[in-house]
């Protein structure tokens, strides 16, 4: 295994900054290597009981798709199963040789698709589609056991591939990371590029300083919450969070999209975020009298929005994060600052 690694790219890109710049890492993971990690991955067990058991093995690496953004994979499933209906055919079939008890064997192929994305928390996503299940195997007469299988073929197959497709990429995943987290110093999963004989993994991080977070909020539109607009200042470049779709200050901010989905004050786990404004940056806090606010450099606003008290129905954490260069407060779902320079 010690001449895979040999395989890796490593790319450092440093970003376009000043003296002291951040740097970006990327990965590259060639065909074969990818090909010997998924080889090794162990037989998978799976079992209804009474009805079907056996287990998923001979996992192959059959490609990259760059276009669907996927790898693609292959893996057997072979096992026993209980037949539904019984009589005289189903009796004849028992009694021959290999079978035990009435089981009949089955053996199957399958292929799928795995899409792999960065999250936001530096952990992936998984989307597996099926392409192929293929039958390859069916002990006894094709026609007679397609008649003894029935829809259980068809429940099999779904049950194996839902569960052990998503089993086989987690297991890839891991050894992925597992030899990646060598390189966690540089950054945190941020994203991947297939190509037609590799994948790149994409590593970044921030120099902004995480001061925890202030609250919940909803990444994405939900009923009863309402959509958090984030503002640039043009000429400070610190950051403005409103309720108002359009900006206070024609010609002074500019549109930086959505911060996430608040929710309403009739919310019994809403707590309300006060505005604090400087001469230069904008403070939000949920407890004022806490945060050792100087007058002086920071003007009480009133409550600007409302978050959530706890992490309720799919909500995150809003962080607020630091720019110790320029003394500008940050804040956003994403746990990295979403890699602010």
């Amino acid at each position: 295994m010690a001449h895979r690694f040999c395989r890796f790219l490593l790319v450092l890109a440093v970003a376009a900054a000043p003296c002291g710049a951040w740097a970006a890492t990327e990965i590259r993971l060639e065909k074969d290597f990818l090909a010997g990690v998924v080889e090794k991955l162990p037989p998978s067990p799976f079992e209804k009981a009474g009805q079907y058991r056996g287990s998923v093995h001979s996992y192959r690496l059959a490609g990259f798709d760059p276009k669907r953004r996927s790898l693609l994979a292959a893996f057997t499933a072979e096992g026993e199963f209980q037949p539904p209906a019984s009589g005289p055919i189903s009796e004849r079939v028992s009694r021959s040789k290999g079978h035990t008890d009435g089981w009949r064997k089955f053996r199957f192929e399958i292929k799928a698709s795995v899409n792999v994305e960065a999250g936001m928390d530096g952990s992936p996503r998984f989307k597996v589609d099926v392409d192929e299940v293929k039958r390859t195997e069916l002990e006894g007469v094709a026609g007679l056991l397609a008649k003894l299988l029935g829809k259980r073929f068809d429940e099999i197959a779904t049950q194996v591939v839902d569960g052990k497709a998503a089993a086989v990429n987690q297991q890839l995943n891991a050894e992925i990371m597992k030899r990646a987290s060598a390189f966690k110093d540089y950054g945190v999963f941020c994203g991947i590029d297939y190509a037609v004989d590799s994948v790149v993994l994409r590593f970044d991080l921030t120099r902004l300083k995480r001061e925890g977070f202030v609250g919940y909020i909803h990444p994405e539109p939900r009923p009863g919450a309402a959509p958090l607009y984030r503002w640039v200042d043009m000429r400070t470049g610190a950051h403005r969070y409103t309720l108002a779709a359009s900006p206070e200050s024609s010609g002074r901010y500019t549109a930086d999209g959505i911060a996430g989905y608040v929710p309403d004050a009739a919310d019994p786990a809403a707590k309300p975020l006060y505005a604090f404004r400087g001469r230069i940056d904008n403070f939000y806090t949920p407890d004022p009298q806490h945060e050792m606010i100087r007058p002086r450099l920071f003007r009480a606003e009133g409550v600007a929005f409302n978050v959530l008290d706890e992490p309720k129905d799919g909500a995150v954490p809003f962080y607020r994060f630091f720019d110790e260069r320029r003394g500008l407060h940050f804040y956003t779902v994403h746990p990295h600052a979403e890699f602010a320079k």
